[in-house]
């Protein structure tokens, strides 16, 4: 026995040994990690793979892009719109693998035991307090091991279950701020496309007409130069023209980018060329009608917009965790079942399967279940709020965006108007104009007034369309159908052209608000007569809610009625900020916006135009 008990031992001690020096080489190597900055060449392969993808070929524009193909180009190839795309499939993915967190766990394992010497060990007498003397051994030196084990823990179950619902709510978050980026997308593209109209316009105008004002200034300075006038009248004469060069090469520098603007909205490459469809020019009479009511609008609104339905997905999911929390509170029940294998042949059965149950619980988590089920209706009730609040704001912006289209539609006669008398005027000028450096200088006046007049007009039919896309947006109207058959341009842009052409009667056709604030009654009547039901159901499932169907007639039935005056009102900060009618020359330059869903439920309607 002695012999057996020292001959091993010096092998044992090298083995030991050299687990030892691993562990220090382990350690030695987790301590030597330091940061380290991008290379150039990772630099550059991110370079070639980000530009792989934003310069991928696209369907080649054919001839002059109309406002409709350059939305449907924005619906397919804007980066922004790619994104919340590929945010839905990441949510979609989510959800399938939420699934299989419902399954039980069935784990397979297999294994190989082995140690350099044998496991013996003694037994000591209880009665006598002696060792036996005896050393055995019931396990082999090399074992061979395999199980098949299954378990299942119902709590975790049900957690599992309610975060898949989460999930699922998830995905319909993702695709309301999906439309919401396709809507405001679709929005800048109809101001961009009106403002590279009027810069397509004008700038063919401009570039003469600072020719003609290089020429008189040369011809200033050479009169200055003989004396032939009186200094201050040659000074004068001077400085009228580079005030009037002044002015054209400002309405340059607010015309020159917005057809790069365009083209960005579009998914162009940078710096492609590429030319519009020109549409007549507008005049006084040339103002899109809108012919839906506000009130169906407003009720059109709060059954439909985006960020109404993200807060009640949202009211959903806080609904879920507050039923997750509480259920982790009950007492856990495990169900486990196995079968196993081992080689060791001193076991009677080398081959056996177990099973059983076990139930726990932490009974110190009961006295932190009152603070619990509290803290989640309170969550509850935020998102509630938060929702409340935002559906009035909503019918703040409702009203606001016809406001602002009804005083832009006004503002924009009135430009036409004076655009119509400058021409004239300027007309005049040409037809009585003497030889002369006064009679040119009066003439270049008059075009420079005529262009400034037509520019201001263009820019403001710009903002009227814009603000006609903002009412559409505030209503939450989608510009296209809901499924489309193909994502080809041709197809987009008939889904584009058809779903513009029909909004008005999609949203127009709506109850108003105060009827379907009317409850459900049944008033005393005759047998033979039945009580109106005017009733709110969940969007998308009642026929008021369904976006593109038309709603069921509704009566009101009830003697009171609430109006949206009775509604609370939000505190100010939460309203939206009204965009200034006027026009200011200097404020129309603005860099390409990148599109980001706001984290605030309460962020302002108005986006900023791409300028």
């Amino acid at each position: 026995m002695t012999r057996f008990a020292s001959s091993p031992r010096p092998r044992g001690h090298k083995a030991r040994a050299s687990f030892a020096l691993a562990a220090v080489a382990l350690v030695a190597s987790g301590c030597s990690i330091s940061p380290k900055p991008l290379t150039d060449d990772e630099n550059v392969s991110r370079l070639r793979e980000d530009m792989s993808v934003i310069m991928s070929p696209q369907e080649p524009i054919a001839g002059p892009v109309s406002m409709h193909e350059a939305m449907a180009r924005a619906i397919k190839y804007n980066l922004d719109e790619r994104v919340k795309l590929m945010e839905m499939a990441v949510a979609n993915q989510q959800l399938d693998l939420s699934r299989f967190d419902m399954l039980p766990r069935l784990v397979a394992g297999a294994g190989y035991t082995g140690r350099d010497n044998e496991s013996g060990s003694e037994s000591l007498n209880l009665a006598t307090g002696r060792r036996t003397g005896e050393s055995t051994t019931a396990t082999d030196r090399h074992r061979r091991t395999a199980d098949l084990g299954f378990t299942w823990n119902i709590l975790d179950f049900g957690v599992s279950y309610l975060r898949a619902r989460q999930n699922s709510n998830l995905v319909l978050i993702a695709d309301e701020r999906r439309r919401r980026v396709v809507q405001g997308i679709l929005q800048d593209v109809r101001t961009s496309y009106w403002r590279t109209v009027a810069a397509e316009r004008l700038l063919k105008r401009i570039e003469p007409l600072e020719k003609r004002i290089e020429a008189a200034r040369k011809n200033a300075n050479a009169l200055e130069a003989q004396r032939v006038q009186a200094p201050l009248q040659t000074l004068s004469y001077q400085r009228a023209l580079v005030d009037t060069l002044r002015q054209l090469q400002t309405l340059r520098r607010e015309l020159v980018a917005a057809k790069s603007q365009l083209g960005a909205l579009m998914g162009l490459p940078p710096g492609e060329n590429f030319t519009i469809q020109m549409p007549p020019d507008v005049g006084g009479k040339d103002v899109p009608a809108i012919t839906a009511s506000v009130e169906s609008l407003e009720s059109y609104a709060l059954l439909n917009r985006p960020e109404l339905l993200e807060e009640s997905y949202n009211a959903r999911i806080t609904a879920d965790e507050t039923r997750r929390a509480l259920l982790k509170l009950l007492p856990g029940i495990d169900l486990n079942a196995g079968l196993h294998y081992d080689s060791n042949s001193f076991l009677l059965n080398q081959r056996w399967a177990d099973y059983g149950a076990r139930v726990s619980w932490n009974i110190l988590s009961l006295a932190a279940a009152p603070d619990t089920h509290a803290f989640s209706k309170a969550q509850e009730e935020l998102v509630a709020f938060r929702r409340q609040a935002l559906s009035v704001a909503v019918l703040s912006q409702v009203r606001v965006a016809m406001v602002q289209f009804r005083e832009l539609a006004q503002e924009f006669s009135l430009n036409a108007e004076q655009a119509s008398i400058d021409r004239r005027i300027r007309q005049q000028y040409v037809n009585s104009s003497t030889v002369g450096q006064q009679g040119d200088m009066s003439v270049i006046q008059a075009e420079v007034s005529e262009l400034v007049s037509d520019l201001r007009r263009d820019l403001v039919y710009a903002d009227l369309q814009n603000a006609y896309a903002r009412v559409m947006v505030s209503a939450g109207v989608d510009p296209m159908p809901e499924a489309v058959p193909s994502q080809d341009l041709a197809t987009l842009r008939q889904a584009v052209s058809d779903g513009l052409g029909a909004w008005q009667q999609k949203a127009g056709g709506t109850a108003r608000l105060q009827d379907l604030l009317v409850p459900a009654t049944t008033s005393e009547k005759a047998p033979s007569e039945k009580a109106p039901v005017a009733t709110v159901a969940e969007p998308k499932t009642a026929p008021v809610a369904a976006r593109g169907d038309e709603p069921a007639e509704r009566k009101a039935a009830a003697p009171e009625r609430v109006t949206v005056a009775d509604l609370p009102q939000p505190p100010a900060a939460s309203m939206t900020t009204p965009m200034t009618v006027s026009y200011s020359p200097s404020t129309r330059s603005e860099p390409v916006k990148v599109y980001s869903v706001p984290t605030s439920a309460l962020a302002p309607l108005g986006r900023p135009s791409a300028r």
